[in-house]
């Protein structure tokens, strides 16, 4: 299974996520947020992740020329985007959508469940309830042919059932990998890494 550890602030994690086997390394640019990166923090993580691994910066509704710009000063290998996504950016693109959304044919898409907003500013995952609802919305998207990638609450406890019931194409963690927001726990993410199916 391809595992995508996101919310990375820290280089020393970027390098375990990368010796661990992770298929991608995600930067938070989203002002406001507990791993928000600036603009150091962000080149200092960059430069840890190895050829082979991708380097994913995360954006919300954010200005085409903003995100050609950080895209080319950090030599971004993919985006992931809530909100629309602008035309010709010349990397790979994990579009974020809400599980009403219709299902976008061979697409790279991030299902997550849905959170409250005090479970956003405080960088918690979301409930049990909302989780089983995304991954049978992953599961249903899958057999359309989107490359789905399932994030949301996602833990070395519960790894293994998302897999097997949602079986994405990858899985995204962040949060459930974590000592507190931002600062990845090395004994959580190898525990993830060897969760079943994960």
């Amino acid at each position: 299974m391809r595992i995508k550890v996101c919310g990375v602030t820290r280089p020393q994690d970027a390098r375990l996520a990368a010796k661990l086997g992770a298929w991608a390394v995600g930067m938070i640019f989203v002002p406001n947020t507990p791993r928000y990166l600036t603009p150091p923090k962000a080149r200092r993580v960059r430069a840890a992740i190895p050829k082979g691994v991708l380097a994913v910066g995360v954006f919300k509704h954010v200005a085409a020329e903003e995100l050609r710009r950080v895209i080319r000063e950090l030599r971004l290998d993919a985006v992931q985007i809530y909100g629309s996504v602008p035309r010709g950016i010349g990397v790979r693109v994990i579009q974020a959508v809400t599980l009403d959304a219709r299902p976008l044919r061979g697409k790279m898409v991030l299902i997550e469940p849905a959170r409250t907003d005090a479970d956003r500013r405080a960088g918690r995952g979301p409930s049990v309830r909302a989780q089983r609802k995304a991954w049978r919305t992953a599961e249903s998207w899958r057999a359309t042919g989107a490359r789905v990638i399932l994030a949301g609450g996602l833990t070395p406890l519960n790894a293994a059932e998302a897999a097997r019931s949602a079986r994405p194409w990858a899985l995204d963690v962040s949060s459930g990998v974590e000592s507190e927001p931002g600062i990845k726990s090395a004994p959580l993410l190898r525990a993830f890494f060897k969760a079943p199916g994960a």
